[in-house]
């Protein structure tokens, strides 16, 4: 592909006209790209930008361009292009992040290995804590559909609410279908095992009944036996379930610096206080299996503040 018609499947995209075919050969083109790739169609000041991580602020114009009227001229979008193009060339980063931009239906996958725990922050802001030597496959932006991920290995899940997009997630020939709730799947040769911890999941699998299971319920799938049976004895093991991952968010008498520290870690942001008195204050609360946005107003509605979130920023305040 040369630069001209990177140049105008940039366009199409941005003015909404880009097509399957033509969508994929753009992310096939970003996936090789390569160094040699450049525009001399950059102004100096775009050039700099690229030079001083002006990565944002080209993704600010691409978005602020994309809200334009639909009846501008293409070339109004080129210098937009070419500044894409520019920071495509200065590494994978880059590149990778331009590919989530312009095919944010790609799929994407996620490991874990033996003996560890890694968190995974979906685009609805769903958390996928992946266990020991586990795989998740899912898209870099959820469509306007159902969300779907697929899973091998083991995860605990704390989806977030969204009843008119369910989540399901395909485990071998198993599929939960959840709408915002908390679960554990685990796959253990032929056998799923699932266990819910809060809400509501469904179960269902090719010619076999399917199953809702409640809180602290648990089911296994076997393969061989096409069948979904619910465990009635014994409590299912919720505190190793809990291992390795941020999901217990209950506090009794923390201090205040100490939860806040546990929030950010949690949802990856940044926690600023406008009042250090803030900090005086302490907590007792259970956030577990709560939303970022649910959390900050639980603590707001407590101790009498005001938050506002800006992206992965969030400034607590007393209120006036």
């Amino acid at each position: 592909m040369n630069n001209q018609d990177f140049k105008n499947l940039i366009g199409k995209y941005l003015d909404g006209t880009l097509d399957p075919a033509e969508a994929e050969k753009l992310e096939q083109w970003l996936d090789a790209v390569g160094d040699e790739h450049a525009f001399d169609t950059l102004t100096e000041e775009e050039k700099q930008d690229a030079r001083t991580g002006g990565y944002e602020k080209l993704m600010a114009r691409i978005q602020q361009t994309k809200q334009r009227s639909l009846a501008r001229p293409l070339f109004r979008y080129w210098k937009v292009a070419a500044g894409v193009a520019i920071l495509i060339t200065s590494g994978t980063l880059f590149r990778t992040s331009i590919l989530n931009l312009v095919a944010p239906h790609r799929l994407v996958a996620a490991k874990s290995i033996v003996g560890h725990t890694k968190k995974y922050i979906l685009s609805d802001g769903s958390i996928v804590w992946l266990k020991g030597e586990s795989r998740l496959v899912y898209p870099v932006s959820f469509g306007t559909g159902k969300r779907e991920v697929i899973l091998e290995g083991e995860a605990l899940f704390e989806i977030a609410q969204d009843p008119t997009h369910p989540f399901l997630v395909k485990c071998g020939s198993l599929t939960t279908t959840v709408l915002g709730t908390s679960f554990n799947i685990r796959e253990k040769g032929k056998e799923t095992e699932v266990t819910v911890l809060t809400g509501k999941i469904a179960l269902s699998a090719p010619a076999s009944p399917g199953m809702v299971l409640y809180p602290e319920q648990q089911a296994i799938y076997s393969a061989p036996a096409a069948a979904i049976t619910k465990q009635e004895t014994g409590m299912p093991p919720i505190k190793e379930i809990m291992d390795g991952t941020e999901y217990n968010m209950a506090f009794n008498d923390a201090a205040m610096p100490y939860v806040l520290q546990r929030i950010e870690k949690k949802f990856e942001v940044n926690i600023q206080l406008q009042d250090a008195v803030i900090n005086t204050n302490l907590i007792t609360a259970d956030f577990t299996d709560q939303s970022l946005q649910h959390t900050m107003n639980m603590i707001c509605q407590a101790l009498y503040l005001d938050v506002e979130i800006r992206g992965k920023t969030i400034l607590l305040k007393q209120k006036k």
